[in-house]
Order: structure tokens, then sequence, then C-alpha cells
């Protein structure tokens, strides 16, 4: 008697357990534990959800919303944290060291005002030199020789022409690189301010205001 009423009990408690689907069947009716469920919730954020509770939010951040991720999910998050919330960080300081790599080529690679004739506005002995040295010298991704421009719309034209032409006989033209005209300043100054400045220095220094007393004799 009490064995037939221990296994009705326990069909009618599996019939009920059936009819609810917890905690074999999920709300949405997958069964838990298959791929189907934990496919379906592959996508939900990490985090704890923000709760209403005893007239406060817990906790007070705004934080993710829907379903809260399965235990597994949970640890593979934490397994490889902060993976994937750092690639947009170090994709930004990437393409910061790529601009500053650039910009520092693109210094490199510039003809400045005293790379030009005054008068004719053609690459003097200086500027022909550095235009062989970016032809030769610097990496391929890099290969450009920019022209820093002064203003006037005649010098600019001349000075880029000029440019264009050399590379044509040093490379030929088929073989060229871009000529880009630029508006640029050079880092540092002439070597002939740096010898006015010394020389300057060195003839308007003062003479020196130590005088000098000899030390008396005392007798015996």
């Amino acid at each position: 008697m009490k064995r037939s009423l221990a296994c009705l009990t326990a069909l009618t408690l599996s019939a009920g357990i059936a009819q609810a689907g917890w905690p074999f069947f999920s709300e949405d009716g997958l069964r838990r534990g298959t791929p189907e469920f934990y496919e379906a919730r592959a996508a939900l954020p990490p985090g704890q959800r923000q709760e209403y509770k005893y007239g406060k939010m817990w906790p007070l951040s705004p934080r993710p919303t829907g379903p809260k991720q399965p235990f597994i999910h949970k640890y593979h998050t934490a397994h490889y944290w902060p993976y994937p919330y750092v690639c947009e960080d170090r994709a930004s300081v990437l393409a910061m060291c790529e601009m500053q790599t650039y910009n520092g080529w693109m210094a490199a690679t510039t003809l400045y005002d005293f790379h030009f004739d005054p008068a004719t506005h053609e690459l003097n002995h200086a500027g022909k030199a550095h235009l062989r040295w970016i032809l030769t010298a610097t990496p391929e991704q890099f290969r450009e020789a920019h022209v820093a421009l002064p203003g006037s719309p005649e010098v600019n034209a001349a000075r880029l022409a000029a440019v264009e032409s050399e590379v044509a006989q040093l490379i030929g033209v088929d073989q060229g690189i871009p000529v880009l005209p630029i508006v640029a300043d050079p880092v540092g100054r002439p070597a002939a301010e740096v010898q006015k400045i010394f020389s300057d220095a060195l003839n308007n220094q003062m003479p020196p205001s130590i005088t000098y007393t000899p030390a008396g004799t005392s007798g015996g």
C-alpha cells in the first residue's frame, strides 16, 4: 500500500514538473543544457542586472538589461576578461601610433625653404641630397616627397615642378613618387642662425668681475 502511494505521488509530481517545465526547460521552451539553449543566450551581455529593491536601484549605475547569463557563460566572460572590451582601446592606440609614425616620416621627407635656391627656386645641393635620400633610404610605404609651400602661387608651382623634374631625372618618370604640397615649418633652426647666436653670446659676454687682492705679509 505504501509502495503504491509512493509511486502515485512520484507520477503526480513528475507530471506537474513536466507541465511547468522547471527545472529542465527554460521560459522560452528550450531544454536547459542543450546546444540550442546556450546558442540562444550567447549574445547576452555580461554583468549584474539592475534591480529595484527597498526603494533603491541595485546597483546605482546603469547595467545590462534582459535575462541573466548562464553560469558557464559567466565563467567564459571572467576567464577571458577583459576581451573583447579592450579591442577598441587597442585599435585607438595603434591608430594614434600609426598617425605619429606617418607624421614623423612626413616631416623627414619634407623639402623646406633652405632646400631651394631663393632666386631660381630650383633645388640646391642640400635639396638634391635630401631628395636622393628620400628616394633611396625611406621605407616604401612612406616614400613621398613633401614640399613646404611659402604661400606665393608662382613660387609654389615652381618648386613643385623643380622637385618633379629632379625625381624624373633620378629614377625616371615611370617609377616616380608622389610630390605633395604641405604647409609646414622646419623643426629646428638653420646652422647660420645657430652660429650667430653662439657668436653673439661669445662677443657680448661680460669680462670677469672677480678682483684679485694679494694677501699681505706679516713681519716677524
